[in-house]
């Protein structure tokens, strides 16, 4: 049997269409908030270098050279300056000589040879009763005080190197290395200035970058470490950087309502400035539920065994 057509008055058809607008229309406000709801929220950031150096030497002195200006690109271990240690050098030769003068140490090794032999040759004519007893006992204490004049110049020696060592570390405090390596952002001494405690010259440490921002207390507990951000320079805000989330604050800011959050930006080849204004968003991440994906993975596993069991029967 045929249906036959809804028919509807003109009255009940305006209304219906009414009616299918207003559904169209709150279902397209409930995309746009959602889609509000997903997209990620612009956050004001900047980029400073992982690690800023005042260099200094260790010890007070007048400096000698400079071997770095502003913006020279340095390693970690590089010499940077050094102060006058004319004193210092000389110390360290006499002491490397010192060390080379091992003719005590000989001469002892020959007089405690000499004196076991003696020792054990009057040993053995005393108990031919050829040799008196004050003759073997005199040779035993020949023999042991050579052993002890033997031990007493290899101390000596020992000492003198433990010297020379001491006297190569003088020296190396008169030397200044960079901890890091990076950039020279500011040189403060030149030659012949004396320097006490006043920092020499500053380092700056480009690879990798830092980025950092304050977030919403909205956000906490959302922002996680490991997390991605999406970055763009002021500078070139057309390219995205990829940035992970090192450092998240544990305590907020009441007055501002905020709490910090400190990104990584690797830059092997500095090719990225630091000192710059930037924006960033999060990469939100997708929650997954393991209770629903374990219970969907058993019933894939349970058709998959029907299947095989079905074709089994045939």
């Amino acid at each position: 049997m045929r249906k036959q057509p809804l028919k509807m008055s003109p009255q009940e058809l305006n209304r219906f269409g009414q009616v299918r607008m207003l559904g169209f229309a709150l279902l397209a406000l409930a995309c746009s908030i959602t889609t509000a709801a997903d997209q990620p929220q612009d956050l004001d950031c900047v980029i400073t270098p992982s690690a800023l150096v005042d260099v200094s030497a260790a010890v007070p002195g007048v400096l000698e050279k400079v071997t770095v200006d502003r913006s020279a690109q340095v390693t970690a271990g590089q010499l940077l300056a050094q102060l006058d240690s004319g004193v210092e050098q000389a110390e360290l030769e006499l002491a490397l000589m010192r060390v080379d003068m091992d003719a005590i140490v000989k001469l002892r090794e020959t007089s405690l040879n000499f004196d076991q032999r003696s020792w054990k040759r009057l040993t053995s004519l005393h108990s031919s009763k050829l040799v008196s007893t004050e003759d073997k006992e005199r040779a035993e204490r020949e023999a042991k005080v050579s052993n002890w004049r033997l031990q007493d110049a290899k101390d000596l020696l020992r000492q003198r190197k433990l010297e020379s060592v001491r006297a190569e570390k003088v020296l190396l405090r008169r030397q200044v290395f960079s901890p890091i390596s990076g950039i020279v952002v500011k040189r403060m001494h030149h030659p012949g200035e004396y320097v006490e405690d006043q920092p020499i010259m500053t380092v700056a440490q480009l690879d990798p970058l830092y980025i950092e921002s304050i977030v919403p207390m909205t956000d906490f507990g959302r922002i996680r470490k490991g997390m991605q951000a999406k970055v763009y320079a002021e500078i070139n805000s057309d390219q995205a950087l990829t940035a992970r989330v090192d450092v998240v604050d544990g305590i907020g800011d009441a007055a501002s309502g905020t709490f910090g959050v400190r990104l990584t930006l690797p830059n092997p080849e500095h090719a990225i400035p630091a000192g710059v204004k930037c924006r960033m968003h999060f990469l939100r991440e997708r929650i997954v539920d393991k209770k629903a994906q374990k219970k969907n993975q058993e019933l894939l596993d349970k058709k998959k065994l029907s299947s095989l069991l079905a074709k089994d029967k045939r």
